[in-house]
């Protein structure tokens, strides 16, 4: 699903994610239950704690984060920031700023404010924050440039910005090539931006950034039951696939069978690349 919002900013672009306002409560938590299962898988966790250390954050200062969804990255922020810094969450979902509330009353956090608000058009004045950041988020929400521009216009200058991007199409093991390849076919088409990974760089520099930095991590499984985020992806992206045409009933479930049989032989491997930036707003 793709919408549109004209603005000051231009056209705007997202997918589903940007929806689920609408949805009926239980699909709301079906998508809850995914931002909770990618928290803790290890490949997102490793870029996350990297880009915040990249970030140049310290305790007291002040960051913001576009699309904090549920408030993931809240633990690893408060590790960063201590107790005496100050961070602001902004998400269009109002079930995810909910649940982020509730995880920074959890972990006893009342610097942490989370407010339902959009990465293009962020509720905040310019250069109020230390550093800005997005997890995952350039990929459901666009064009990218505008979004990491909001980004920036919130830093003050010197400050830094960041972002965490994946490859939604991970290489797979399998039996059935010809299956995977159409599976592949869908995935471009279920993100709004599914080369926002790759275009990382550009985005920043055409965003105003400079000393533009980037790493690159893996999310990666052996088993189909080693983390609970890949069974749970793949299970959502086959009946995409079946809803548009490229596979029939009777081949997804071929497909996910094989999965699960290579995983019980020990032959099973995914890999997919996660990559951060970091950049610099001009002083």
């Amino acid at each position: 699903m793709t919408t549109t919002q004209s603005g000051t900013t231009g056209e705007w672009g997202g997918d589903v994610w940007g929806t689920i306002n609408d949805f009926p409560s239980e699909v709301t938590e079906q998508f809850i239950e995914t931002l909770e299962y990618a928290r803790t898988e290890p490949g997102f966790l490793e870029a996350r704690r990297s880009l915040l250390q990249d970030l140049a954050l310290a305790p007291g200062r002040t960051v913001l984060e576009g699309g904090s969804g549920t408030g993931a990255a809240l633990p690893d922020v408060l590790d960063v920031l201590g107790r005496e810094g100050h961070m602001l969450g902004v998400d269009p979902t109002v079930a995810f700023v909910e649940a982020a509330r509730r995880r920074a009353a959890t972990l006893n956090a009342p610097n942490a404010r989370y407010e339902v608000g959009d990465i293009r058009a962020l509720p905040a004045e310019a250069g109020r924050f230390d550093a800005a950041f997005c997890d995952k988020i350039l990929i459901h929400a666009g064009p990218g440039p505008v979004a990491v521009g909001e980004l920036a216009r919130v830093v003050r200058p010197g400050g830094k910005v960041g972002a965490v991007e994946w490859t939604v199409a991970p290489a797979i093991s399998t039996n059935h090539p010809e299956l995977v390849a159409r599976l592949n076919g869908f995935l471009p088409q279920s993100a709004y931006d599914f080369a926002a990974c790759a275009n990382l760089a550009r985005y920043f520099h055409a965003a105003g950034l400079t000393d533009v930095r980037r790493r690159v991590f893996t999310g990666r499984a052996d088993s189909l039951d080693g983390h609970p985020f890949w069974r749970s992806l793949l299970q959502a992206f086959v009946p995409g696939a079946v809803g548009m045409g490229l596979l029939s009933e009777a081949e997804a479930q071929t497909l996910l069978g094989d999965w699960d049989e290579l995983s019980r032989r020990g032959e099973f491997s995914l890999v997919t690349v996660i990559q951060t930036a970091v950049g610099t707003k001009p002083a």
